[in-house]
Parts: C-alpha cells; sequence; structure tokens
C-alpha cells in the first residue's frame, strides 16, 4: 500500500475528510476544519507511519483567522 493510501486511511478512520496540499509522498500539510477531533491521536497514527522511514518530521499547529474558519495543521517531511 501506497504511503498516500496509508495516510487517507488514517484520516478517514478518524472521520475526517483528507485535504492534503503539497506532494503527500515526501512533503505534506493536512488541514482539519472540523471541531472537536482527537488530533494527538491521529498524530500518534501519523508517527507510527512515518517511523518506517529513514527520516521525517511531523509538526502540527492550531490556526485561527478573523475571517476564515479555524483548523487544526499538520505539516510533515518524509524521506524515503
Amino acid at each position: 500500500m501506497e504511503i498516500t493510501d496509508r495516510i487517507f486511511e488514517i484520516l478517514e478512520n478518524n472521520n475526517i475528510k483528507p485535504v492534503l496540499s503539497g506532494d503527500p509522498k515526501f512533503l505534506g500539510t493536512i488541514r482539519i476544519y472540523e471541531e472537536n477531533k482527537n488530533i494527538d491521536k491521529i498524530l500518534s497514527e501519523l508517527e507510527s507511519l512515518f517511523k518506517n522511514y529513514s527520516s521525517y518530521s511531523i509538526t502540527s499547529s492550531h490556526v485561527s483567522s478573523c475571517c476564515a474558519p479555524s483548523f487544526e495543521e499538520i505539516r510533515y517531511k518524509i524521506v524515503l
């Protein structure tokens, strides 16, 4: 199974409609607009997946704007 499929599976298992930007095989951003999602659980599942690769980094932050809906953003980079 390709890494993009695994990432989609993790998001869908957490009832999140996948919205990815970047090249999900190497560098990507996941934005989660739905409130009350367990971000820690999602991060843990993604980290478990990424540990299978030689190198990775993953960060998350909450983004609030006066003019747009707030969201959680997860950014990652994987060295295949």
